[in-house]
């Protein structure tokens, strides 16, 4: 936390006041500042790291 004003500095794919709640589907990183890039299946990504969770039927780094 923040020597000063007590805001949490949240680990990448965490957020919320006292960083209790997981980044939402679609986002990833650090504040959920990132958009996930995974194509087909739309599986989402992994919110710490971005990388993609694809769907049965699709593979690749992207899903494509």
């Amino acid at each position: 936390c923040h020597h000063v004003t007590g805001e949490c500095s949240c680990p990448p794919g965490w957020t919320g006041h006292g960083c209790e709640h997981p980044c939402s589907s679609g986002r990833w990183g650090r504040g959920c500042a990132n958009s996930c890039a995974c194509d087909g299946g739309d599986g989402g990504c992994d919110p710490a790291t971005g990388a993609c969770s694809c769907q049965p039927g699709f593979t690749g780094q992207r899903c494509q």
